[in-house]
């Protein structure tokens, strides 16, 4: 696979740059040298390794924030949105 295509999957895959960083880096990908490529898809792999390598982690923690999320569910306060 090409560099190039290959830095865009992991620039699309990103959790950590924003949607308008995403579109800004992949707009400058042709631009780019194969030392640039080299550096930023480096740091991207080594963001999806830990995503993947952590990937049970993180989905226990979110299910377990959605659990305290759905708890309180049932109460509905009026106004203030806050018990009185």
């Amino acid at each position: 696979m090409n560099k190039k295509v290959a830095l865009v999957t992991l620039i699309e895959a990103s959790v950590l740059l924003t949607d308008d960083d995403k579109l800004t880096l992949i707009d400058r990908v042709p631009a780019l040298t194969d030392q640039q490529v080299d550096v930023i898809g480096k740091y991207l792999a080594a963001e999806r390794q830990f995503v993947l390598g952590h990937k049970k982690e993180l989905s226990d923690s979110f299910d377990a924030m959605l659990e305290e999320l759905v708890k309180g569910q049932d109460t509905v306060y009026v106004g203030t949105g806050k018990p009185s």
